[in-house]
């Protein structure tokens, strides 16, 4: 029997749902078909007011978790109209919701992903697998990142050490040394502040080709007051997200620096302290990789992937293209992985990335009718 999975990936960057057709064998994974659908204006708005607003009423979280679902269903049955098959030849999907709140310190650490589960196996007759970081938060884990043990299972090597780098809204590595136990931490911002200033400034969702930032100067002052916040401090396992880097943390940075900045030279620095951080994270491992593999969104940012390798000279650096998922679709295939392992009865977490106390399987699963 074959085994066909959905994975479907919503990530802080807001820009809207990738959805991936991928198959696991014995040889690794194969995407036989891959799409990304834009929110509409009206949900797109609804879901950053959700993160961006310090208070939301019970019915709008309520309106939202249900509107993701069925954005979710519509997105993977659009991407099955396209493919060779049907839904009832896909044993299951995976999905990452979307994550309005991520709070993994005690006391009472939880994380909120929106996106019911329920109303995607119902619209679309397959079983759905969702939630999974919960699990590992209930037994002491930061719930984040989940990508080092995919990571491990799809880029590792028995005879040399790599890092794979995801620049997603929020950057995160995964250390994989031949041997040794697996490592990875969330290294801080990676796309959202640069997104999120590029679209206050420029009414553009992106920096393409961070064009943009290319035009701007390093501001020292500013980035030395970024790189100061106590996270970077911070030894792993640790995770975080947009409640933590936003752009209300830069403007009180930008007050703090006491001074008025050409709007080009913030998205300079900001790109600078994405590269920096990203370097330091990898330096800061004594991983002493041959090589880093890239993927996320933030690899289509040629500004920021030359900077990377201006600061890492020594090491060699990759798509992972080269090793066959495209940048943009591993985060997708991790959440299809994770539904497979989750109905195989595998572990899904990985103790010593997230600091939870044992292995655990991942997600909740919801039956569908197909």
């Amino acid at each position: 029997m074959r085994e066909l999975y959905i994975g479907g990936m919503s990530g802080t960057s807001q820009d809207g749902v990738d959805v991936v057709l991928v198959e696991f064998s014995a040889a690794g994974s194969n995407i036989h078909q891959a799409t990304t659908t834009p929110y509409t204006g009206k949900l797109g708005k609804r879901i950053k007011n959700l993160i961006t607003q310090p208070q939301v009423t019970l019915q709008e979280l309520g309106e939202v978790n249900v509107a993701i679902g069925k954005f979710f269903g519509q997105c993977i049955l659009k991407l099955l109209e396209t493919s060779d098959f049907g839904a009832h030849e896909i044993t299951a999907i995976g999905h990452s919701g979307h994550t309005v709140y991520h709070k993994p310190e005690e006391p009472d650490a939880f994380t909120m992903q929106i996106g019911d589960s329920s109303t995607i196996a119902a619209n679309t007759g397959i079983t759905t697998v969702g939630n999974f970081r919960n699990m590992d938060m209930a037994f002491g884990g930061q719930g984040a990142p989940l990508a080092p043990a995919f990571h491990e299972w799809c880029f590792s090597d028995t005879k040399e050490s790599r890092i794979v780098v995801n620049i997603g809204g929020i950057a995160n590595i995964s250390v994989l040394q031949p041997k040794l136990p697996l490592l990875g931490f969330d290294t801080g911002p990676g796309n959202t502040l640069l997104d999120n200033w590029t679209h206050r400034c420029t009414g553009k969702s992106f920096d393409h080709n961070g064009d943009w930032s290319k035009t701007g100067q390093i501001n020292k002052p500013l980035l030395l007051a970024l790189k100061k916040d106590k996270y970077f401090e911070r030894s792993p396992p640790k995770s975080t997200g947009l409640e933590h880097f936003n752009l209300a943390w830069l403007e009180g940075k930008l007050r703090e620096i006491n001074r008025t900045l050409p709007d080009e030279d913030v998205q300079a620095t900001l790109t600078e302290l994405t590269a920096e951080t990203i370097a330091d994270a990898i330096v800061s491992t004594n991983g002493d990789p041959q090589r880093v593999i890239l993927c996320g969104g933030g690899v289509l940012n040629t500004a920021l992937v030359e900077r990377l390798s201006e600061l890492l000279p020594s090491i060699e650096l990759e798509s992972s293209a080269e090793y066959g998922i495209g940048p943009e679709w591993v985060e997708a295939v991790m959440f299809a992985w994770l539904a497979h392992a989750r109905l195989k009865g595998r572990s899904g977490n990985a103790p010593t990335v997230t600091g939870a106390r044992q292995v655990t399987p991942l997600g909740g699963v919801y039956f569908g009718a197909a």
